[in-house]
């Protein structure tokens, strides 16, 4: 128990978690949540991952926000290793190997003792976006509104996908991921992004989630 408390009142620094891949965070954030005895759905580890290590969590132009777009891959990563268990769908859990690792890599952020990752050339805000610009025009659903915006509609689940969000995903990091696209399209001066965009909002905040009109 006192080792529990410990646990639950560390504070983590930015000169030390800095240095430590995103998936690792992730899986002490899923650690930590379990440690409080509450479910891990993914909006609960969001707000873990984000409370414990800012820096690394927020969005580089928001930095008060959350970014749930970070999410995706390291999460996917954490289940091919079979560190963790579940989906954002519904929850997230730690076996006997990912609790492991991330008691382990726990007390390498308190000791301080993490060696400096080598950063990509690659690595940097502009090819973020790049890979953003990539991913949108890549789904069926932007495919479908270049080939005929006439017609286009979309669904829920569709636009909450294009925005790396689950169905339990609250709406007001809906709207924050929306307007993060928004502002990268318009950065890029890509029109039919924008239009396509626009058109997804104007449809899903008149439609609303479940047939419910939401306000934007």
């Amino acid at each position: 128990m006192i080792v529990e408390k410990i646990l639950l009142g560390l504070e983590f620094s930015p000169d030390v978690y800095m240095k430590v891949a995103i998936s690792d965070l992730i899986l002490v954030s899923i650690y930590l949540v379990e440690l409080k005895n509450e479910t891990c759905t993914f909006e609960r580890l969001v707000a873990e991952c984000f409370n414990n290590f800012p820096r690394v969590f927020s969005f580089k132009r928001y930095p008060n926000w959350p970014d749930a777009l970070k999410f995706d891959r390291p999460l996917r990563t954490l289940r091919e290793k079979g560190y963790i268990g579940g989906s954002p769908k519904d929850k997230f859990s730690l076996n006997r190997y990912g609790e492991r690792r991330a008691i382990n890599i726990i007390k390498k952020l308190k000791q301080g003792k993490i060696e400096k990752r080598r950063k990509s050339s690659r690595a940097t805000i502009r090819s973020a976006d790049d890979r953003i610009i990539d991913y949108i025009k890549n789904t069926p659903s932007f495919i479908r509104f270049v080939n005929n915006p006439g017609k286009f509609s979309i669904t829920d689940q569709e636009f909450r996908n294009l925005l790396r969000c689950s169905l339990e995903t609250p709406t007001r990091i809906i709207k924050q991921n929306l307007q993060y696209y928004f502002k990268i399209a318009e950065e890029y001066t890509e029109k039919d992004i924008i239009n396509f965009l626009d058109l997804c909002r104007r449809k899903f905040f008149e439609r609303g989630a479940n047939g419910k009109k939401l306000a934007y």
